[in-house]
């Protein structure tokens, strides 16, 4: 008699922020069951998270973030927005079903992705006397080559990645520039080159400055960027002072030495 191997049920879990509909939670759950069936049996957990942030001026108020992990290569996330929460769950796992794939049978998802989207989360516009540092986190930065380090950046859509320099030993961040969409690299003390990798990668001739909090307040104002990579003025570790998708700030801290397999360093919003 041949016994029959059943899958088990898939993993998923939904986080809802805010005042939504029990109907557009049971409408994420099962997108993310799909998901998973859709993306095979290498595909272990989905986890999606919904929040509609209540501000008159954003024309995509609801943001889907979801992720899901495979087999062989990890944790791949997306993170968009549109004006209801339906779209942005169904545009989210869209995009992120088309990213592990590619990440599965290439290895790679190209440069593509590193562009802003059509539906990338916009900040709420505060006031600047309204700004706080809402949002304190110390991680231990994964040891990473750069190449490794942009991998992570795009499987994970983020706007930075902090991680530790395989190279030279020091906090260094990849980021997707904000003009062009390119990726740029910048180390905490040094500009040293790494030379060529498998992806263009523009470095930063300047390593971060130092900076305070309320000096790297200052110049994410003026800059308008979405982030300020710096070095605390005492202990010279890589900080990362970076806007949220409410209007106010969070600030990601580089502690401990690292090893090849050491934490990855979450950032963006979800940090």
């Amino acid at each position: 008699m041949t016994r029959l191997r059943h899958r088990p049920a898939p993993d998923v879990r939904v986080e809802i922020r805010g005042e939504l509909p029990r109907e557009d939670a049971e409408y994420a759950r099962t997108q993310a069951v799909e998901l998973i069936s859709a993306l095979g049996p290498d595909t272990h957990t989905a986890r999606v998270r919904v929040t509609r942030l209540r501000h008159r001026a954003l024309t995509r108020p609801a943001v889907a973030q979801g992720s899901v992990e495979l087999d062989g290569v990890g944790r791949v996330r997306v993170q968009l927005a549109a004006a209801s929460v339906r779209e942005a769950v169904d545009v989210a796992l869209g995009t992120l079903a088309g990213r592990a794939a590619r990440l599965r049978e290439q290895g790679h998802i190209g440069l593509a992705v590193a562009y802003q989207s059509a539906y990338c989360p916009q900040y709420a516009p505060r006031p600047l006397a309204e700004r706080q540092i809402v949002r304190y986190k110390t991680v231990v930065p994964a040891l990473r080559t750069p190449d490794q380090a942009v991998r992570e950046l795009l499987a994970l859509d983020h706007t930075f990645h902090l991680f530790v320099d395989a190279f030279t030993g020091q906090d260094s961040v990849v980021h997707r520039a904000p003009v062009d969409g390119g990726l740029r690299l910048v180390r905490a003390h040094s500009a040293a080159r790494f030379g060529g990798g498998e992806r263009p990668l523009t470095e930063s001739p300047y390593p971060a400055p130092r900076l305070d909090p309320a000096e790297a307040a200052r110049r994410l104002w003026l800059t308008c960027w979405p982030f300020v990579f710096h070095t605390d003025p005492d202990d010279g570790r890589g900080r990362v002072l970076y806007r949220r998708y409410d209007g106010h700030y969070g600030l990601l801290r580089a502690e401990g030495a690292a090893g090849p397999e050491g934490p990855q360093a979450p950032a963006g919003p979800e940090a």
